[in-house]
């Protein structure tokens, strides 16, 4: 029998996306219209081992307390995953690299485990896709979960009369506005409440520092809006972090709620949806986009963003960028 490797990637229309737009329109200029690549390639990838190690230890987990959730299959028979330590592994193979951070990753992953050996509760879904869409579901306006992409139909049976994207010109106007999220864990306590779990690997873990700044993300929102259409019994959101560096830390903090902005979040999707792709059919220069221009937001606590030297020097600054690559 051919194991599962479980796909730990990114979803095709998440919140990095338009996020990076809001963040500053010329960073996703750079990214998404140039193609250039600003974020280390490294770490992406130590990014995506974390979450392989992970996913396969709950999916095991959740197989073995019942039944689990993976991707859009239910599974019930443990035996059918790869075993954590031989699915990164794996996934180095299928990817063609990784390999040099093998060593790194499973230490982290063996050392995480040795800090938390019980079982946080029951892991009842993993690396499970979300689509959900801009629309309308009893009179009521908003971002609802399709029961699946595409089939505007909540998973409540409800249809949703969805309000599609107005820009005449664009190849995705009169088209679904769409976010996708992929959950990383759905863990159910022993009290029956249901909480989404977010996993991030990092070089140095400051849960007092990083649970406002997450809070404040627009992914977390959307967690935040998602889970509540999908579980009854919804807790809320919690961060898993683990140091891949000595000396190693774990920490589980709740991410904080942010009601204000969580109840016109669809309406702020909805603005960002549109100055994204007015810009897109604007026929402005990709080095000349709207930039931010401001201290806090180019140079913030992790350093300068990764393209202050395109913002300084224009097409120059890919010299730089390549010789740091």
């Amino acid at each position: 029998m051919t194991k599962i490797l479980i796909d730990a990637g990114m979803s095709q229309k998440g919140w990095s996306r338009i996020g990076t737009f809001c963040k500053c329109p010329q960073l996703y200029a750079y990214q998404r219209i140039l193609g250039l690549e600003m974020i280390p390639a490294d770490a992406l990838t130590r990014g995506t081992m974390g979450h392989v190690l992970l996913a396969h230890q709950h999916a095991i987990w959740g197989a073995e307390e019942g039944g689990v959730w993976v991707d859009e299959d239910y599974h019930e028979d443990p035996s059918v995953f790869l075993a954590p330590e031989d699915a990164v592994v794996e996934w180095c193979d299928q990817n063609g690299g990784g390999h040099e951070h093998l060593d790194r990753m499973i230490g982290t992953f063996n050392n995480y485990m040795a800090y938390y050996p019980e079982r946080p509760g029951r892991s009842i879904a993993v690396e499970v896709p979300v689509s959900a869409i801009l629309g309308y579901v009893d009179g009521a306006w908003g971002l609802w979960v399709e029961s699946k992409a595409g089939s505007g139909v909540t998973p409540k049976g409800k249809p949703i009369e969805v309000t599609p994207l107005d820009v005449p010109g664009h190849d995705d106007h009169g088209k679904p506005v769409q976010l996708t999220r992929r959950l990383d864990l759905v863990v159910e306590d022993r009290l029956g409440r249901t909480y989404v779990w977010d996993h991030k690997n990092q070089a140095r873990v400051q849960p007092n520092r990083s649970v406002d700044a997450y809070a404040i993300d627009g992914g977390f929102a959307a967690f935040r809006i998602m889970g509540r259409q999908l579980y009854e019994n919804f807790g809320g959101v919690t961060l898993n972090l683990l140091q891949t560096t000595e000396p190693f830390k774990a920490a589980r903090p709740s991410v904080p709620p942010t009601p204000h902005r969580d109840n016109h979040f669809a309406e702020l999707l909805w603005q960002y949806e549109h100055k994204l792709a007015e810009l897109e059919i604007s026929g402005l220069d990709p080095w000349k986009w709207p930039k931010v221009q401001h201290e806090t937001a180019c140079y913030g606590r992790y350093g300068p963003c990764s393209g202050i030297k395109l913002c300084f020097y224009g097409e120059r600054g890919l010299d730089i960028l390549n010789r740091r690559g």
